[in-house]
């Protein structure tokens, strides 16, 4: 059953129109489809999560009767989509079976709006150490740098073709939390950086090598230029190439730093001199004793999905997952007890606010506590 069949066939269950057949249906569906591959599916009908949460809980009560008895649920991260009607049956059950709430009640207190990408705050440092608001400036040329003419057109940084005889000078490219920006390098290459990241570069690119530094995560598109290997130097490891795309996430406090390869061929090279070179749909991690690990046939294009607006993971960790929110949403997560050892598979739009996407996580039995721009993970 394809995702537009399962839409109606939720939509029908949430109305109560569903016929026996078709409510078994998507129970069918459901204990059918593999724990990685299971999504968020929606509507365009625009509710809020607790009006959800409360039609599905009070259907998922009718169907509790001898009559018509649940199946059990695998667990799984069946996720509410915050601001349309989550869909999926399972997580209504999911919520009765765990929490014993009564319909309608909610989890957690979460200020109702917090908006993401609104930290604002991009700014690029030129070679004499000026520093260029970007969110303010106006599209079109900026500055000469080195031999290169820099421009803007909207969240995008665009440096002109290379004009020989000049010296390069550096440049730096800052985003905080809560943005994204796009920049095109003087030979071709287009970079995206993420939220909380910094990228150091040269105006013009001179000498055996196309060096860059990254902190942060950064997906890069190569221009290819065999004489010339781009170099991503992160805090750990360096990322060789000669014309590739591939991401790289090299916050601190990870446990390592992790490069993806989406398409062509890269050599990391650890501290220690050891290295890996990489094939497309690996994901190779360096740690802190600068051992590489890959792992073969990943989904590397889910550590790139943040560029296309989305958070996606599939396994994750709970730790993981809220440094990816508190980068985003530019807020700091504290503990109040041990780390859940659960761990999820999702996909919610990075569009959301705050509140909306803790919900995601409220609806699986997690609970929060929010003080301004901190989040308080309760046990």
């Amino acid at each position: 059953m394809d995702t537009a069949q399962v839409k109606v066939l939720a939509a029908k269950y949430l109305d109560g129109t569903a016929t026996p057949e078709e409510a078994a249906a998507l129970h069918d569906w459901y204990d059918q489809v593999n724990a990685g591959d299971t999504e968020i599916v929606t509507t365009e009908q625009q509710t809020s999560l607790e009006d959800t949460r409360a039609r599905m809980l009070a259907r998922m009560q009718e169907q509790m009767r001898p009559a018509a008895p649940l199946r059990p649920l695998r667990r799984k991260w069946l996720p509410a989509a915050a601001a349309a009607a989550l869909l999926l049956l399972a997580t209504g059950a999911y919520l009765l079976r765990q929490q014993g709430k009564p319909a309608g009640q909610p989890a957690a207190k979460l200020t109702p709006a917090t908006p993401p990408g609104n930290s604002k705050g991009v700014t690029l440092t030129l070679g004499n150490g000026q520093v260029v608001e970007l969110d303010s400036s106006a599209d079109g040329y900026l500055a000469q740098q080195g031999g290169s003419t820099v421009s803007k057109e909207e969240s995008l940084l665009v440096y002109g073709p290379e004009k020989p005889g000049e010296a390069p000078v550096i440049n730096k490219l800052n985003v905080p939390k809560g943005e994204q920006y796009r920049l095109i390098l003087p030979d071709g290459t287009k970079v995206w950086l993420n939220a909380a990241s910094e990228l150091q570069f040269p105006s013009a690119f001179a000498g055996e090598q196309r060096l860059v530094e990254l902190n942060g995560e950064g997906y890069f598109e190569v221009a290819a230029n065999a004489a010339q290997p781009f170099v991503v130097q992160t805090p750990g490891p360096r990322i060789e190439v000669l014309g590739t795309h591939f991401n790289v996430k090299a916050y601190p406090g990870e446990p390592g730093i992790q490069t993806a390869l989406l398409e062509g061929s890269v050599r990391v090279v650890a501290g220690n001199g050891k290295s890996k070179v990489m094939r497309p749909g690996e994901v190779a991690t360096v740690g802190e004793g600068a051992d590489i690990s890959v792992l073969q046939d990943a989904d590397a294009a889910q550590n790139v999905a943040w560029k296309d607006g989305l958070f996606v993971f599939r396994n994750a960790d709970l730790s993981v997952i809220l440094r990816e929110i508190g980068r985003w949403y530019d807020v700091d997560i504290v503990y109040e007890g041990p780390v859940s050892p659960r761990r999820f598979t999702g996909k919610v739009s990075r569009e959301y606010s705050l509140s909306e996407t803790l919900s995601v996580l409220l609806a699986s039995n997690l609970h929060f506590r929010q003080e301004g721009k901190k989040i308080i993970v309760l046990p």
